[in-house]
């Protein structure tokens, strides 16, 4: 079946699961770094001090933390104060180059279903905010993910520009194979940045679970609303436990999300199957020294096959 990377045009693979985007404001940030983390200028930040801190490669979970200890570390020693503030949101990558098509709705409708929820927990400045709008404040994304699997035009529909701010922007799709989560707030606390990436990768794997997006809402419908976020969100469930409204939330999502799991037969993806290119001639490489008189000389006549020759064809 065709992954991501083939149905969207991304010509070089890429290694690592996440790429992090951190913007800032507040007062002596540091401005240089020598591994892990670029620096860039973000011109929707104010404060006394900003900047965006870009990891220079996406990166395993692992080398995440390492990276955020390593900022943790500089925060330190410039005496840095982060300010809390509603324009500064933190952007995680997640990549999804090797996922095939329906694996990819299976994770945007996973996310779509529990994204009351999830956005939520990336805090109160988030809900609504127009740099990370949820389904529920902007149903655009649901018509256009709807209208691309049923024309199959992925590409052309999913990299529309006016994508980009959803709280699940699918617009990276054609850009990096990756989608990207802008939900979490600007935070000083690196671990809850490193958290949330882990709760993203294992929705992502978690969404390897389910046959096709349909099966994501019959698992909703059929079960109860706790056994359904133990499959998905696992360990992390213990996170969104206390928080008010869970299955309101919940069934509003998968109302939203069910247009999409429901939008085509996703079973016409998974009996696809690619016909690999025929692979080019390859070229013989000859010798320098080659004598073609020489060569033709010592091969036995009887191997070529006869000429014949009709009177009055020139040569």
């Amino acid at each position: 079946m065709k992954t991501v990377m083939q149905w969207f045009g991304i010509q070089l693979p890429t290694k690592g699961d996440v790429g992090v985007e951190i913007e800032v404001e507040g007062k002596n940030l540091p401005k240089a770094f020598d591994r892990y983390w670029r620096v860039e200028a973000d011109g929707s930040l104010r404060g006394e001090d900003n900047a965006e801190y870009v990891l220079e490669k996406p990166m395993t979970l692992r080398q995440v933390k390492f990276a955020l200890s390593h900022l943790d570390m500089q925060y330190k020693k410039n005496n840095s104060v982060v300010d809390d503030t509603v324009r500064a949101g933190v952007h995680v990558h997640i990549n999804v180059q090797q996922l095939n098509i329906v694996e990819l709705y299976n994770f945007m409708t996973l996310y779509l279903t529990l994204e009351e929820l999830l956005v939520k927990f990336c805090g109160p400045y988030r809900e609504g905010n127009l740099f990370c709008l949820r389904a529920c404040d902007a149903e655009w994304l649901l018509f256009r993910l709807s209208e691309a699997a049923r024309t199959r035009q992925f590409r052309r529909i999913l990299t529309d520009d006016n994508l980009r701010y959803g709280s699940m922007n699918v617009k990276a799709l054609g850009t990096y194979g990756s989608l990207e989560f802008r939900a979490m707030r600007g935070t000083r606390d690196l671990n809850l940045i490193h958290k949330w990436a882990n709760i993203l990768v294992d929705l992502r794997e978690a969404a390897k679970k389910f046959t096709d997006p349909k099966d994501i809402i019959n698992s909703y419908s059929e079960g109860d609303y706790v056994a359904f976020l133990n499959k998905c969100l696992g360990e992390h469930v213990e996170l969104f436990k206390d928080y008010d409204n869970v299955p309101k939330m919940l069934n509003d999502g998968m109302r939203r999300a069910q247009d999409i799991a429901f939008c085509c037969d996703w079973q016409q993806f998974l009996q696809e199957e690619i016909v690999p290119p025929v692979p080019a001639p390859r070229k013989k490489v000859l010798n320098h020294d080659f004598d073609p008189i020489a060569f033709f000389a010592e091969v036995p006549k009887e191997i070529f096959p006869p000429i014949w020759v009709e009177e009055g064809v020139p040569f």
